[in-house]
């Protein structure tokens, strides 16, 4: 079994105060980070041949009030009446620079699978609110880093913004009522991950007890029992190879395939008549009969002369 990381990852933290008075800090951290994953590449049949990121990743966000100067620092993450999502997005290590080039058509997103997921209440590994993406997936392979984006949908009035956000990300309307939206809080970003070719992928590791913890408490995480690694003993070469199947001599111990006549006897398939039951008369004559009288040599003609040959044509 893999084991999880003793050291607590650093959190992003971001405070806001409410209308009603209240100070409150978000705090976000990774606390499973991606390691690897499996190019699917964006031919058609990339969907069926999907490998999800490896180990999935696991965000955790707690909430305290900071506005209690006798209690600071109070968790209120499970008696804060709100509603969260995260966003996950992804990016390059390294950006190219845009040069001075005409605008690239609109191109199929790298990321795939479900990047976004709610928030889900667990008692463990700690009494705190986690974000989990079982099904990302990466189309090419490259070095990449997943961005998380926190949104936040307040249902109480006093604990909306005192006053209006001056950030630079949009709000998404809310389908309930026209007056709720869900609010951008804050942005954590992950580890670097590389994501490997078919042929390069060293293959799935074993799921951490971080998985493992939160898949007993109902969450749906795929659990792998043993490390599924590439052999790479039976691994077809890379520089390519003949096809043995087409090949009489690449098998050893195979029959050699004989010559076909091209005079050889029809074989018995759909289109020959041979096998096949005799059909029914559909008239009412009566079915032939062999001859079975004897046969006797023709008699001598009248006048004891022999025919001559050809003598029972008219004109001879």
């Amino acid at each position: 079994m893999a084991a999880a990381t003793s050291a607590r990852p650093t959190p992003k933290e971001w405070t806001r105060v409410t209308k009603g008075g209240r100070r409150l800090r978000y705090s976000l951290s990774v606390i499973q980070e991606p390691e690897r994953a499996r190019a699917c590449g964006s031919g058609a049949k990339s969907s069926a041949d999907r490998r999800p990121v490896d180990p999935p990743p696991v965000v955790e966000l707690r909430i305290f009030d900071d506005s209690n100067m006798a209690k600071p620092g109070e968790d209120i993450t499970f008696s804060y009446d709100a509603n969260f999502f995260l966003f996950a997005t992804l990016e390059t290590a390294r950006p190219m620079a845009h040069g001075r080039m005409h605008p690239s058509p609109p191109q199929i997103p790298v990321l795939t699978g479900m990047p976004v997921s709610g928030m889900a209440y667990l008692d463990r590994p700690n009494e705190a609110g986690y974000f989990i993406f079982p099904d990302l997936s990466v189309r090419h392979e490259g070095r990449y880093q997943l961005s998380f984006n926190l949104y936040e949908e307040t249902k109480q009035k006093d604990d909306r913004d005192a006053e209006p956000a001056n950030d630079q990300k949009p709000k998404i309307l809310g389908p309930a009522a026209p007056e709720s939206s869900f609010d951008w809080r804050l942005e954590i970003k992950s580890n670097m991950f590389t994501v490997y070719s078919a042929k390069k992928f060293p293959g799935l590791a074993e799921s951490t007890t971080l998985s493992r913890t939160v898949a007993e408490q109902g969450c749906r995480v795929r659990i792998r029992r043993d490390v599924r690694m590439r052999r790479r003993d039976k691994a077809p070469s890379e520089y390519g190879e003949t096809n043995a199947i087409e090949d009489g001599y690449a098998r050893p111990g195979r029959a050699p395939e004989q010559a076909i006549d091209p005079y050889h006897e029809r074989s018995n398939s759909a289109g020959s008549d041979e096998g096949r039951e005799p059909q029914r008369r559909l008239s009412g004559e009566y079915p032939p009969q062999p001859y079975n009288g004897q046969y006797s040599a023709p008699g001598t003609p009248v006048g004891g002369h022999p025919a001559p040959p050809g003598g029972n044509l008219g004109w001879m």
